[in-house]
């Protein structure tokens, strides 16, 4: 099995798509909001460890940036390590992510201590100092808190407030995620390509962000923003305009 999902992640390296990871105390809405977000129909089950093997599906941000994302096991107090071993299915993604989704229920009276225990269980994976600077904090299930309290919630520091069941605040997700991913992910690019070539066009808008684009007589001239190994395929398959 080990060997058999890292064929899958290599495979999956090889596309390659940033990996986005849900990870969050166990029914803070993390399936729910996986099936809001790649309008899949996962398991979503209030009980434990309904999601047992890592799912991923494809998402298109607003950029039209193509992502991963992976639903994974919720996590629950007092993790022990035997477990965390044996979720290792899923729990690998977390380590591969480039960004983490920390996926909180809001609503919950016990949310600050759920929140630390799956800071805990993140510590126990990642090691202690090691930095988290790609996680985002989302607080899900706004609707009750909101319902609850007679008040809009309003997430403190830099935290994401959304409802996956409503859909309230997920387009704002989607594009924060955006953001920082191209901050961390994407590098600029002159490419110059004849106007006759439209599947090299194709090829560039489906995988990269046209920053702008220049019509010559006979080459368009673009400044693209593309992963290191997205314009590395893009080298490969048409070298003639690089």
């Amino acid at each position: 099995m080990v060997r058999t999902r890292e064929l899958h992640r290599r495979t999956r390296r090889e596309v390659p798509y940033p990996l986005i990871a849900l990870v969050g105390y166990t029914n803070a809405g993390k399936s729910t909001l996986f099936n809001r977000l790649t309008h899949a129909h996962v398991m979503a089950e209030n009980m434990l460890f309904a999601t047992l093997d890592p799912t991923i599906r494809q998402v298109t941000l607003p950029s039209g940036l193509h992502v991963l994302l992976s639903d994974t096991v919720g996590f629950i107090s007092n993790l022990p390590t035997e477990l965390i071993a044996a979720f290792r299915a899923t729990l690998e993604e977390v380590l591969g992510a480039d960004i983490l989704l920390h996926v909180r229920d809001i609503a919950h009276e016990d949310t600050t201590a759920q929140k630390a225990d799956v800071e805990q269980v993140l510590t126990s994976l990642f090691g202690k100092g090691a930095s988290l600077d790609h996680l985002i904090e989302v607080h899900n299930k706004t609707d009750l808190w909101e319902n609850a309290h007679g008040l809009r919630y309003h997430p403190p520091g830099n935290a994401m407030a959304v409802s996956a069941v409503t859909g309230d605040g997920v387009a704002a997700l989607l594009s924060h995620i955006d953001h920082l991913l191209s901050d961390r992910l994407l590098n600029e690019y002159p490419l110059s390509i004849p106007h006759h070539d439209g599947r090299a066009m194709a090829w560039l808008y489906a995988h990269g962000q046209v920053l702008t684009r220049r019509d010559g007589e006979e080459l368009a001239h673009f400044t693209a923003r593309l992963t290191p190994a997205n314009h590395a395929r893009f080298v490969q398959q048409f070298p003639e305009y690089t």
